[in-house]
């Protein structure tokens, strides 16, 4: 795993604009293993909106996209991001999730397997801690789709050498994600479901996440 220094996870300071936070995070991708020089981008949740940004603007061309269950053009659709937006709803984000009681519920409801009590302390934590976390909510607006539709549909090409992976216990995001998503771009994607796979295979089943990546990376190879 290459850790990214780009701004706003984390302890990390804020970005001053949505520009300026993927100008940040454009020039050197997150890329999650490397084989002989072989590398894909492995973007999950919001991530996976975050890489079709960058691809939109012409960025990451060069490797392929993995998108495991992406926030999409749900963004629009569904309550919770609709209420993020708001700005007294987005203050009380950050101190939810370092909330005990949210935290209990949450992993109940989301995670396949509970984490170690270590690997959920660090997981809430780095929630609480992403200075983010209120942005992004306010940047991935409806207005922000409208303007993706306009650049993939000059440029349908940047829609090439994407693949997406989803859980089959995905209790975070639906199918209908992809759905709406594919409608709202013309165009379908190759899509892998792991029956077993929740939102967070990489925390609930490490070892077969890791095994999947690695055949993803050796098949690109």
């Amino acid at each position: 795993m290459i850790d990214i220094p780009y701004p706003g996870f984390e302890s990390r300071p804020r970005a001053a604009s949505w520009e300026a936070f993927l100008e940040v995070i454009a020039p050197k991708p997150p890329m999650l293993g490397e084989q002989e020089g072989t590398a894909i981008v492995y973007a999950t949740g919001v991530g996976g909106l975050l890489a079709l940004c960058l691809r939109a603007r012409g960025e990451w061309l060069d490797l392929p996209l993995v998108m495991q269950g992406p926030v999409l053009w749900g963004l629009e659709r569904r309550l919770m991001p609709r209420l993020m937006r708001l700005a007294p709803t987005q203050s009380l984000l950050r101190p939810m999730f370092a909330n005990p009681l949210f935290q209990r519920r949450f992993v109940r409801k989301y995670f396949t397997h509970p984490p170690s009590p270590e690997t959920q302390r660090a997981f809430f934590d780095g929630y609480a801690r992403c200075a983010a976390l209120p942005d992004l909510f306010r940047w991935l607006t409806p207005a922000l789709l409208r303007e993706l539709e306009a650049q993939l549909a000059a440029h349908p090409e940047r829609l090439a050498n994407i693949r997406v992976w989803w859980g089959g216990q995905d209790g975070v995001v639906s199918l209908q994600e992809l759905r709406w998503t594919e409608k709202a771009l013309h165009t379908t994607f190759p899509l892998r479901v792991f029956p077993d796979w929740g939102h967070y295979p990489m925390m609930d089943d490490s070892a077969g996440w890791a095994a999947a990546v690695a055949k993803e990376l050796v098949a690109d190879a």
